[in-house]
């Protein structure tokens, strides 16, 4: 599920980042407060889901300067980077807002946080995860791009 999770933020983050940000923000802030909710009920502190995004933001770094060649005009741009960390930066909101509505459901609804997973749990977060996918393929579609999960991979 997480595999899932994480390819689905991956593949979010180049439409949040490109022209089409504003057609794909919705489903940014959607999958991000899924993702923060979902770490309530796998027994993660606040700190920890926020942690698992600044490890998403330093794989994507480490991900385009090893493909870009480091900066400059044929590297990354300080403007690519400064707007990869607003993204992220708001994809940590949005999980933080996700995560603390959880919690706050959880507590007034008297059901309290689940110790783990069930299986039913996880199959219902997966579906939601691949409608988010496919809304996000279906758009960069209507738009005239290519997603990357269009070669057959998966969100």
């Amino acid at each position: 599920m997480l595999r899932d999770f994480l390819g689905l933020l991956v593949q979010l983050v180049p439409g949040a980042l490109g022209p089409y940000r504003t057609q794909v923000e919705p489903l940014w802030r959607e999958a991000c407060e899924l993702f923060g909710s979902v770490a309530t009920s796998r027994g993660l502190a606040a700190g920890e889901v926020i942690e698992e995004l600044q490890l998403l933001r330093e794989g994507v770094i480490k991900l385009l300067y090893s493909e870009g060649g480091g900066t400059g005009p044929e590297g990354i741009s300080l403007r690519d980077l400064l707007r990869l960390n607003r993204v992220v930066d708001r994809g940590v909101t949005f999980a933080s807002v996700g995560y603390t509505d959880a919690l706050f459901f959880a507590l007034f609804q008297g059901s309290g946080v689940r110790s783990e997973l069930s299986g039913e749990l996880v199959v219902e977060i997966g579906e939601q995860v691949r409608m988010i996918g496919e809304e996000y393929q279906e758009i960069m579609v209507h738009l005239g791009q290519e997603g990357p999960a269009s070669e057959g991979e998966g969100a």
